[in-house]
């Protein structure tokens, strides 16, 4: 498996090229997820092939506008190199951010969206 990252609502071209460049010099490959894929679930929308994911593709009846990023497959030093790597390059932090793992690789883009909402809610009260 190769390293992904899943890349959710960077409007912003400059940090959605900046991240996409970091990503590439790191051998990561992006994913740019649409809301029609929100509903497929993240080990599939990581690793599945276009034809694995086509079932699962529709417009869901609710979204979100939050950014947010999964890292699928990455050690831990892989992750803390890409961490530094967006602080050095001045690439604007995140706050949604996640690994994907076994438990939550079942899971659709909205249901951890709502999880990490609720945690970050939870550390920042």
């Amino acid at each position: 498996m190769k390293e992904t990252l899943l890349v959710y609502n960077i409007k912003d071209k400059k940090t959605r090229n900046a991240l996409q460049f970091l990503a590439v010099r790191m051998n990561i490959r992006v994913r740019l997820v649409k809301p029609e894929q929100y509903k497929m679930p993240l080990g599939l929308l990581a690793f599945g092939s276009a034809r694995d994911q086509e079932e699962y593709l529709k417009t869901p009846d609710s979204d979100f506008k939050d950014t947010m990023l999964v890292f699928a497959g990455f050690s831990n030093q892989q992750l803390n190199d890409f961490l530094k790597q967006m602080a050095k390059n001045r690439i604007p932090s995140v706050p949604l951010k996640a690994v994907l793992t076994e438990h939550n690789a079942v899971w659709d883009s909205l249901a951890l969206h709502d999880e990490l909402v609720e945690e970050h809610t939870r550390m920042h009260e």
